[in-house]
């Protein structure tokens, strides 16, 4: 421009400006500031049109966020400062007042925060709404805090809870109680259920669409036969999961200050029935199944397998809140994880599974779905975990009278005669019966000829493992 140093300053009023118009913009190198055309300025020239600035008045919601991802966008990009997007982000709230969201603003005061904290908010609320995120990396939120701004100090007191947005319930650390993590930030719980009742949200998009999550139409009906004790236990449940007696007795249950989740436990031998018994209570009460993969739970990195655990039940929270009929978590063979804890541990993997243990204790008080454990082996179960199962039911094996019936389901052709011939001479479970039938099936597709009874008997035979006995000497 042709002007010297004090020349310079004395015009950079109108640069101001200038930038305040959004027609330039300043680009910082090093320490060497530059001013260049903004795109847009640039186009209106070019296009010999006249420059207008954007107006953000009439958005919908939805609207409001997409504009607030290229504000955002922008401020990355340089094509705006921090005091410059302050500014915007007010207006867009100030010109929408129609919209739930900017609603909520105003009632909680937001404008009053200092800008960074506001720009904190606000992108917190962008990046939960745009991508599902929950919690984001103080890193990250660095960058909302301008120069003028004292950096240092907003992460001392963000570190120690004395923020006003913290204080005023707005945002918390990341993580939760059981494993807070101070490294992120997160919108408080009363923002997400207040603020975007008017949006479809991504993590709600996500939670619907879960790969395990099992909806209740995929389960086959299947008719289960028990002894007396099971069936009157799980009646009793079939009567509790139907969603008119749950959502009643949920109300009653929070009206005199108990807890409204339920937590179950089917323990017993092998092929008793549990796993089946829990597909078949969610098919008949319209239940989806959300079933956990023990496998995923624990990782090789430290505090991996914690957040793991956390997001599983996060995830399950989800489910409930978009959900009408809540599903059930599923546990199966619960026992890889829920059993009992160890004292004075050194190693870093068991300090990593008592850390796990104790975040689903916590999760099992404050549950308010429904949990469904199996086990074959209850003795190992640490005896928190026990305390905590509302509802524990045993399966032991069928007696005579249900196996006969388990072997007339399974196996039509044969006569009540046989079915009670084979129930009092094989002490099977109804795994092993169903074994026995799959075997008869396959040999009946090879052979085309009917299976006969002494040939069943010769697969009960086989289905039973035979112990041998050595013989002392030569």
């Amino acid at each position: 421009m042709g002007l010297t140093n004090i020349e310079f300053i004395g015009q950079r009023h109108h640069l101001d400006s200038l930038v305040k118009k959004r027609i330039i913009k300043i680009t910082s190198r090093r320490m060497d500031e530059s001013y260049v055309l903004q795109r847009d300025a640039y186009n209106a020239i070019r296009e010999d049109k006249e420059f207008v600035l954007k107006n953000f008045a009439g958005f919908s919601t939805d609207e409001m966020f997409s504009q607030m991802r290229k504000l955002f966008k922008a401020f990355r990009d340089e094509d705006i400062n921090a005091e410059m997007l302050s500014d915007d982000l007010k207006s867009l709230v100030e010109l929408n007042p129609q919209n739930v969201f900017c609603k909520k603003v105003e009632a909680y005061d937001i404008k009053k925060l200092p800008d960074s904290e506001q720009r904190v908010f606000y992108y917190l609320c962008h990046r939960y709404v745009s991508f599902g995120e929950s919690d984001v990396n103080l890193g990250d939120i660095n960058d909302f805090i301008s120069d003028k701004e004292d950096g240092q100090k907003f992460f001392r007191h963000f570190q120690s809870g004395k923020t006003k947005a913290q204080v005023k319930g707005l945002i918390t650390f990341g993580g939760d109680d059981a494993f807070m993590d101070k490294g992120q930030a997160s919108l408080s719980e009363k923002v997400t259920k207040e603020f975007f009742t008017e949006l479809d949200l991504f993590c709600e998009q996500r939670v619907e669409g879960h790969p395990d999550l099992m909806s209740c139409d995929k389960i086959i009906a299947k008719e289960l036969f028990y002894n007396a004790s099971e069936q009157e236990q799980v009646s009793r449940l079939e009567g509790l999961l139907e969603n008119e007696h749950f959502k009643g007795i949920q109300n009653r249950l929070e009206e005199m200050g108990m807890r409204k989740g339920f937590n179950i436990i089917f323990y017993g031998g092998p092929g008793t029935g549990k796993t089946e018994t829990a597909m078949q209570l969610a098919k008949k009460t319209g239940r989806d199944i959300f079933y956990v993969d023990m496998s995923r739970l624990k990782s090789k990195w430290v505090g991996d397998s914690e957040k793991i655990v956390k997001g599983l039940f996060n995830t399950y929270k989800g489910m409930c809140k978009s959900k009408s009929i809540k599903p059930i978590l599923f546990f199966n063979e619960a026992d890889a994880i829920f059993g009992k804890r160890m004292e004075n541990v050194e190693s870093s993997a068991s300090q990593m599974l008592n850390s796990l243990q104790n975040i689903i204790l916590q999760e099992m008080e404050i549950i308010e779905g429904i949990m469904i454990c199996t086990t074959n082996l209850h003795g190992n179960l640490d005896p928190a975990f026990e305390r905590r199962f509302l509802y524990k039911v045993e399966f032991k094996n069928p007696g005579d009278e249900v196996r006969s019936k388990i072997w007339k389901s399974m196996m039509k052709d044969l006569e009540d005669e046989q079915c009670d011939v084979l129930a009092q001479r094989y002490a099977f479970s109804g795994g092993q019966i169903e074994n026995v039938v799959r075997k008869s099936t396959v040999d009946y597709i090879l052979s085309g000829d009917k299976t006969s009874l002494e040939t069943i008997c010769k697969f009960c035979d086989e289905e039973m493992f035979k112990s041998k006995v050595n013989k002392i000497g030569f």
